[in-house]
């Protein structure tokens, strides 16, 4: 999609937006013309990226960044605020800790650790906070709740097993700790998206990609036809799959105008290649 197509109906707040899976989804959001707000640490880390993914200065103009922390309510709310309409149509969140490799004794399997081992809780209680006190302060803002997709893994599912056998012992042993932090965020957002009108989400789309690869740069990608996607109830097995592909799935599938599919909303999403 070109930006002479663009609408001004779509817009996309970004948390974690210098994670591949995410960076991914806000170049294709950006090239398709549609407006932007991405809060960060340091907003220069992210410009490079762009740059460096070939991104000029008329693409970058539909890009606010904000600088401050996703684990902030007061950042979030501004985050937030700054969408024309007073909020965003979409949230992208694709936060997550730096992985580390531990040895416990007591846990002598569990050996893959995260830096802050509640960050996808953390931030997912962050957003519904946030978002909360805003329509406690502008409650006309209700009726345009945003839609959340958040980025989360294959492992955790409340249906049946989507982590082929051989990959079972990494999963269930070897990445159970920052597999709690990430289920924990997926019943947050779950939670809210089951209250209804209730809640402060309009829906949400939980994005479950098998284990990642590749980099930063949303041209790193084998292409969407070999990415496949399957649902909680008949998930999509497999090893692997690039960030790059997860981002450009993701865009094309629930942020795209022209490529959204409404049936989306709800589901846990298993992607792989």
């Amino acid at each position: 999609m070109s930006s002479a197509n663009t609408s001004a109906s779509t817009t996309v707040t970004f948390f974690g937006a210098t994670g591949g899976v995410a960076n991914a989804i806000l170049v294709h959001t950006l090239k398709a013309g549609y407006t932007a707000t991405a809060l960060v640490r340091t907003p220069q880390k992210l410009r490079d990226q762009l740059t460096k993914q070939g991104l000029d200065s008329a693409t970058m103009n539909h890009l606010t960044i904000l600088e401050g922390n996703a684990l902030d309510v007061p950042a979030v709310k501004r985050t937030l605020s700054a969408a024309p309409n007073g909020l965003p149509t979409h949230i992208v969140t694709g936060l997550g800790g730096a992985p580390s490799l531990h040895f416990d004794i007591c846990h002598p399997l569990q050996i893959a650790r995260l830096d802050n081992p509640t960050i996808c809780e953390s931030g997912a209680q962050t957003v519904i906070t946030a978002l909360r006190e805003i329509y406690a302060e502008k409650p006309e803002l209700e009726a345009s709740k945003p839609l959340l997709t958040f980025v989360s893994t294959t492992g955790i599912s409340r249906g049946p097993e989507d982590v082929p056998f051989a990959m079972r012992f990494l999963y269930h042993q070897v990445l159970a700790e920052p597999h709690v932090d990430k289920r924990k965020m997926e019943n947050l957002f779950r939670g809210e998206a089951e209250k209804g009108k209730a809640g402060v989400l309009r829906n949400v789309v939980g994005i479950r990609p098998t284990l990642l690869s590749g980099g930063v740069d949303y041209r790193d990608a084998t292409g969407l036809a070999k990415v496949r996607s399957g649902t909680e109830k008949k998930p999509a097995l497999g090893f692997s799959i690039k960030r790059a592909d997860v981002g450009h799935w993701v865009f094309e599938n629930v942020i795209s105008e022209s490529g959204r599919k409404s049936e989306l909303e709800g589901e846990m999403v298993s992607l792989t290649t």
